[in-house]
């Protein structure tokens, strides 16, 4: 079973080494995303809720 490498152009740009996420067979891994406002890149809320 083939890894699948997951991108959208909805989402900020990855600014690391690093996918979105990927996905192996019926599990997807996440990778650490924030909350970046994708006009101005910077952080955007003060807590969790806020971020999502």
């Amino acid at each position: 079973m083939a890894m699948q490498i997951v991108h959208t152009p909805q989402a900020p740009a990855p600014i690391g080494p690093y996918s979105q996420a990927v996905r192996h067979g019926d599990l997807l891994y996440i990778s650490g995303q924030i909350a970046l406002d994708p006009q101005t890149g910077s952080l955007v809320g003060e807590n969790v809720k806020e971020e999502t």
